[in-house]
């Protein structure tokens, strides 16, 4: 905590209600890793994918600073969660205070699903509802994204607009979050496949920096810009194959970018063999989740069959639709 730190809510003077909180996974369809250096990108909310966070205030010691129990998934959280709590307390300007807490989670840990972004936002929801602090939903994905620092470095801010806004965006650094207005009456459905492996966003984000940084990094920065705004216009439009388009290519790039192994590459042509009208990998590559855009005239079919083809998988089927469902 900073040598200056004046908090604004002193909560030494009143009791802290306890409070539950929730907030939603995100998939980029869009643009991964070609966001940090700058272009757009597109992700969508997982509505029916949620983390949840209760807390509820504890007795302090007098004189002994603010302590914080979190458990994760029945698990006790590490202190660098611990640290994030406090962090996200001296945002909010509030005087720390100690507290317990608790987590579930349907996401997937580490999937690239935005399991650190849901917490951190869902965090924040808690601490400024139960202190009635105003915070609205642009300042909520700042603050989530500045305590998103302490597991990714220097994240793009895209995950954390995303989960706070609880909407499709289009993403770009130091630009305004751009809401996507999905076409009305209709509906996109995608499934999600658990690879089963796991791999650090950092790690893939360094293989993955010769691909956009080298001699025609700018040109493939550009595509991935171009790809970005397509795929924004094709949600407004309710155009399903332009959408579809705009995510195998991406995907392809990203293969070309070295972040999608061979397991994982077989999964996706898997998935196109079942129908799905695209596939690709979802987050920063390496393992995690694919994403697969369903036909949305043979969805069910579909995804049943991918069930069949992926048992010992994980499979999530989402939607999306003008009524934010």
């Amino acid at each position: 905590m900073s040598e200056n730190y004046n908090p604004r809510f002193r909560t030494s003077s009143f009791a802290v209600p306890s409070i539950e909180t929730t907030a939603c996974g995100k998939a980029i369809i869009v643009g991964e890793h070609a966001v940090v250096y700058g272009t757009h990108a597109v992700a969508i909310p997982l509505h029916q994918m949620r983390f949840r966070f209760h807390m509820s205030q504890k007795t302090m010691r007098y004189g002994a600073p603010a302590e914080v129990h979190l458990k994760l998934a029945g698990h006790e959280g590490s202190p660098r969660l611990q640290a994030v709590v406090i962090r996200a307390m001296e945002l909010l300007g509030i005087e720390p205070f100690s507290l317990d807490g608790e987590t579930h989670s349907t996401l997937p840990i580490g999937a690239g699903l935005g399991s650190s972004a849901t917490l951190c936002v869902a965090v924040l929801r808690a601490l400024s509802e139960a202190l009635n602090i105003d915070l609205p939903k642009a300042r909520l994905a700042d603050f989530a994204n500045e305590l998103e620092k302490s597991f990714h470095g220097n994240p793009s801010g895209l995950d954390t607009a995303v989960v706070a806004f609880e909407q499709p965006v289009l993403f770009a650094k130091a630009k305004a979050i751009e809401i996507i207005p999905i076409a009305e009456q209709h509906s996109y459905s995608f499934v999600l496949i658990d690879s089963n492996i796991r791999a650090s966003t950092m790690a893939m984000i360094r293989i993955a920096q010769p691909y956009f940084t080298g001699s025609s990094g700018e040109q493939r920065l550009a595509r991935f810009d171009q790809l970005s705004l397509s795929a924004h216009r094709s949600l407004m439009d309710g155009d399903t194959h332009s959408l579809a388009l705009c995510m195998n290519e991406s995907g392809d790039l990203l293969e070309e970018s070295g972040v999608v192994p061979a397991n994982l590459k077989d999964m996706i042509i898997r998935t196109r063999e079942l129908g799905a009208l695209a596939a690709k990998t979802t987050g920063a590559g390496g393992g995690g989740v694919i994403i697969g855009l369903l036909d949305p005239a043979h969805c069910e079919e579909q995804y049943r069959k991918i069930q069949e083809q992926f048992k010992g998988h994980g499979t999530y089927r989402v939607t999306l639709n003008s009524l934010g469902n």
